[in-house]
């Protein structure tokens, strides 16, 4: 009787192999022609510019080079009486190399990126730079996408033996991306002034719904803009001139992705690529912005692989190959809100209203222990706020101030089944941070903040699976019968094993060419999956 084998068709993201490395980048930021030179930097941000990322391998070696957007909002050396907030806009380019052993020219390479620290600096003789130092860590992974055909049962022979095991890994569907340019005209509500310029406009795109239909994932979301600009204030009337605005742009897009059906699995991630606004009268500003969307569909499968065939009465060729996967161990979300209440430091002026709390959350510490992720780290609340100004004497028109706080926080998630000694990937994202002025108090504000962790947690395995069986020519299987019939009459009456470090009964079983049941039966053994150093075994005699 032949051997029956039935397979699937799965694929999988091989591991390479992956490093983790850390690069100091240095840069520049020139004012362009048209602004004024600069008397006081408020604040830089810098973010890093994925479509700009280009990576290459060559032999065991991931070259990442790319671009940071560096944003800088600074108080203009002008004229008493004009706008004097600012804000500019450029580039660094960074290039770095990690050593990946096996990394070969047409590998997947998936590059993530954390902006660790900012630091910037302001020399009075050079008032039209900003040096800017910032320190980025990368995790680079290097897969390759593999469609093997991996044998999940098999039938023949009543003595067939066939040993399993359970493996869970991510089946991709696919991925892909797109861009959507979201373009609305928004107004300046009724309780502020006309503006005179635009200063700064930012965005940050929120998923509200995604979901999936036959090759496809709509996702459904608003764009929160925020607009800083300065006042149209009369001559001789005194006005805070600096004045923001807050309003939500909806949005729809889709993401093709051929196999994706509803109920699978999908990662979604959105990024406001670019944002600008422009003054287009006294009451309404047009915001136009590049949405880049990033999707991702996979399922989640168990598979019952084969790892290993033999059969007593029959020669076999068992063909094996080596399957080197991320194993999914388990993966999980939790939010968790931060609140505290800050005070402005003492040299700062009291606040009349907040321009925005922009939030950072940098971990300190990530571990797993039993059937947990716990992640530690500090919140960066970066505060741009007006000054309450009036009724100080010579307060200068500027009441724009930035200050900057820390707050630990401490997060976690439960996975069954992880162990510290796993592989853990997450990601802590700041979902919403808002803060409002205690109304008793101008020098003392709340912030709460909205923190997401998402966690999973894998297990690089390295197994040999079966992928074919190669049954004997007939000849073949008459010399190989007569051998076998000539061994057994060789053979003792009775075999006694003593079992050894490290032994299963499948390995000593395949070794006396006998089934695993023959072992269990003759040695009464109550659980198969657990047999002792030292414990002596009855080996039977294969019945021919």
């Amino acid at each position: 009787m032949g051997v029956q084998l039935t397979k699937e068709l799965v694929r999988v993201d091989q591991v390479v192999g992956e490093d983790k490395a850390q690069s100091v980048v240095e840069g520049i930021i020139t004012l362009p022609n048209g602004k004024p030179d600069i008397q006081q930097v408020i604040s830089v941000d810098a973010t890093l510019n994925t479509e700009s990322l280009e990576t290459d391998i060559i032999e065991n070696k991931v070259i990442v080079e790319g671009k940071i957007d560096v944003n800088a909002m600074y108080v203009g050396a002008v004229p008493e009486g004009t706008q004097p907030v600012h804000f500019v806009e450029g580039t660094v380019d960074f290039s770095f190399f990690v050593k990946i052993p096996g990394a070969k020219k047409n590998m997947d390479v998936r590059v993530k990126a954390k902006i660790e620290h900012i630091q910037f600096s302001f020399d009075p003789n050079r008032p039209r730079e900003i040096k800017v130092r910032i320190i980025v860590e990368f995790f680079v992974k290097v897969t390759k996408r593999v469609e093997i055909e991996i044998v999940v049962d098999a039938t023949g022979p009543a003595d067939l033996q066939v040993l399993k095991k359970s493996l869970r890994i991510e089946d991709v569907v696919g991925e892909a991306s797109a861009q959507n340019i979201v373009k609305s005209d928004v107004s300046v509500p009724d309780n502020k002034p006309d503006i005179l310029e635009i200063i700064k406009v930012e965005g940050k795109a929120r998923e509200t719904e995604t979901k999936i239909i036959d090759d496809k994932i709509i996702i459904e979301g608003v764009l929160e803009v925020s607009v800083l600009y300065a006042a149209s204030v009369p001559a001789g009337e005194f006005q805070q001139p600096v004045h923001f605005m807050e309003v939500e742009v909806p949005f729809t897009q889709f993401v093709e992705i051929p196999g994706a059906k509803e109920g699978m699995a999908k990662l979604v991630k959105v990024e406001v690529e670019h944002i600008r606004g422009r003054r287009k009268d006294a009451r309404t500003v047009t915001v136009e912005a590049i949405l880049k969307i990033k999707a991702k569909v996979f399922e989640t499968k168990i598979l019952n692989v084969v790892v290993d065939i033999f059969s007593p009465s029959e020669k076999l060729e068992v063909e094996k190959t080596l399957l080197k996967v991320d194993q999914v161990i388990g993966e999980a979300e939790n939010e968790i809100v931060v609140k505290e209440v800050l005070t402005v430091p003492d040299e700062k002026p009291p606040i009349e209203q907040i321009y925005r709390t922009k939030a950072k959350a940098t971990v300190t510490e990530s571990r797993i222990i039993d059937d947990k992720v716990i992640v530690e780290g500090t919140l960066t609340l970066e505060t741009l706020y007006v000054a309450d100004v009036t009724g100080i004497p010579g307060a200068p028109l500027q009441p724009l101030h930035f200050m900057e706080h820390e707050v630990p926080f401490t997060t976690f998630v439960e996975i069954p089944g992880a162990k510290e000694n796993m592989t853990l990937d997450f990601d802590v994202n700041v979902e919403h941070v808002s803060s409002k002025v205690d109304p008793n108090d101008p020098r003392r504000f709340e912030v709460r903040a909205v923190l997401g962790l998402r966690a999973k947690v894998t297990q690089m395995v390295q197994i040999e699976v079966v992928v074919n069986v190669v049954e004997p020519e007939e000849e073949e299987k008459e010399e190989e019968k007569k051998e076998k019939e000539k061994k057994e009459e060789e053979k003792p009456s009775m075999t006694i094993y003593i079992v050894q470090k490290g032994d299963t009964l499948w390995n000593i079983a395949k070794r006396y060419n006998v089934t695993v049941d023959s072992i269990v039966k003759a040695n009464n053994i109550a659980n198969p999956d657990s047999i002792m150093p030292g414990q002596q075994l009855v080996i039977p005699r294969r019945m021919t």
